[in-house]
């Protein structure tokens, strides 16, 4: 099934989720992956406008794939993006990846709502058992996201992500569905 066909749309209290477009890639966009306080913890290190573009359209054509821009309610705002990305109809299984772009919304809730909002979407509307991520062992931040929205941590990968000449664990965090 390609997900991304379906015009979903999330809504929470401060945010709403929806598909991203081609025509959402933008210069403030790119900034984002092309700060390194903000790109720390991906493995995207710098990015384009026109690379934006390819990339959100690689995403809409994979079949195994929603990948939502975070807005705000208040503005409209792009401020981040979620993915789930391997989605695994057999397994029901899908891997989510999330970034807050914009740094004025960090540790103000959002990822945590973000994150609640994404995963009940995967357990009631797409029928999935488990939502899982992958998280640098340094990113405590996001760990204890996590850990309030229901993940646990299933599996510690040593030394498995290169940055420069630095080795970092990577933590793999899942949430089960409760039905």
């Amino acid at each position: 099934m390609n997900f991304a066909e379906k015009k979903y749309h999330l809504s929470g209290a401060r945010i709403y989720l929806r598909i991203l477009e081609k025509t959402d890639a933008s210069e403030r966009y790119a900034s984002w992956l092309n700060d390194p306080e903000v790109n720390k913890y991906l493995e995207t290190r710098v990015a384009t406008v026109p690379e934006l573009e390819n990339y959100i359209t690689e995403k809409l054509m994979s079949p195994n794939c929603l990948f939502f821009g975070i807005f705000t309610n208040e503005k409209d705002e792009h401020i981040g993006n979620v993915k789930l990305e391997p989605i695994d109809e057999v397994a029901k299984t899908a891997t989510m990846g999330i970034l807050i772009g914009e740094k004025d919304f960090w540790g103000k809730g959002i990822a945590t709502e973000v994150t609640n909002l994404i995963t009940q979407f995967a357990f009631s509307e797409l029928g999935l058992c488990e939502v899982r991520l992958g998280v640098l062992a340094e990113n405590l931040p996001a760990q204890r996201v996590y850990e309030k929205c229901g993940f646990t941590v299933f599996k510690i990968d040593k030394g498995a992500l290169v940055h420069g000449n630095t080795a970092h664990d990577q933590i793999w965090m899942r949430c089960l569905s409760k039905n």
